[in-house]
């Protein structure tokens, strides 16, 4: 996901913007140590909500799904503006709350901390369903590996984040989709016998695992499976066909396989599973269709000889 695909809305970094503005009433404020939460609004202002639903193809940030038609999106600070979960003297990255490249859209299912079941590898609908209800979301969670950053001139980029932000970092190598499953499952790739742990913390905090999202996910491949079997159907058709009649099935794995393509499109629901399933479900079908011609060929020449 590239961020400078988009321009940074003026509100934030014009210099006599909302967002610079909110930045020198909010430093005179944190100067009191006792000082209350600062009020941020600019980050809320009409520019960056276009902004960033233009950025993230009206999709979240974390987990893909559109969402637009069920719920609103929140305005996600990756850094936090308000506190830091596990640092009781941390007073948030309040100093970044206006800016532009810390801010994502984000579905209020990763956003906030609210109960949700939660599926564990190899767990089917039934045991999903039985699990207990926990509170997950990202709320005020930001592990570091590094040193953190605790206030303006600080070094933010010196931290390590845990926590995929997908601007910065591709989440690809370091997540693992489980496409052949009764559930459309999501861990962390494996490095030898190591979890990698920028995935399995962003797994765990915004909860990509969770009922909702998993079952919506699940219908999502349901959808791409009933492609596949369509695409092999025909290929194992036209595999058995005389040479003259392939024309007319492998015209019908063009179409579906175009479907298929369509469906991993930047700007469709569950673009990162979809293109996994894409990689696997196509070397797979070349394969069957290599060997059922090898086969029939095979089978040529034993007749003929």
């Amino acid at each position: 996901m590239d961020r400078k695909s988009v321009p940074a809305p003026a509100s934030l970094v014009d210099p006599d913007g909302a967002g610079r503005r909110e930045l020198e009433k909010a430093s005179e404020h944190y100067q009191d140590p006792k000082a209350e939460t600062f009020a941020f609004k600019a980050y809320k202002r009409p520019d960056v909500k276009e902004a960033l639903r233009e950025l993230f193809k009206k999709k979240c940030a974390y987990c893909e799904s559109l969402h637009e038609a069920t719920s609103s999106a929140d305005i996600e600070h990756y850094r936090p503006k308000a506190g830091v979960d596990g640092e009781p003297g941390h007073r948030g990255y309040w100093w970044l709350a206006a800016d532009w490249d810390n801010l994502l859209r984000s579905c209020i299912g990763c956003n906030r901390v609210e109960g949700h079941r939660v599926a564990e590898a190899g767990m089917t609908a039934a045991q999903l369903a039985a699990q207990k209800v926990q509170s997950v979301g990202k709320g005020n969670a930001f592990p570091v590996q590094a040193k953190r950053a605790f206030q303006p001139g600080d070094d933010c980029n010196g931290e390590d984040p845990l926590l995929i932000d997908p601007t910065r970092r591709d989440p690809a190598p370091h997540l693992a989709w489980h496409t052949r499953n009764d559930l459309s499952l999501l861990s962390p790739s494996f490095h030898g016998a190591v979890a990698d742990a920028y995935g399995e913390h962003t797994i765990r905090i915004m909860a990509l695992n969770r009922q909702a999202l998993v079952e919506a996910r699940t219908r999502h491949l349901q959808r791409l499976n009933d492609l596949s079997f369509d695409i092999a159907e025909a290929l194992d058709e036209a595999a058995v066909a005389a040479p003259a009649q392939r024309a007319r099935p492998l015209q019908r794995v063009a179409r579906k396989r175009a479907q298929l393509l369509a469906m991993a499109g930047a700007d469709e629901e569950f673009t990162a599973m979809t293109r996994a399933f894409v990689v696997a479900v196509e070397g797979e079908l070349l394969a069957r269709y290599r060997e059922l011609l090898e086969s029939k060929a095979e089978q040529a020449d034993a007749v003929g000889a």
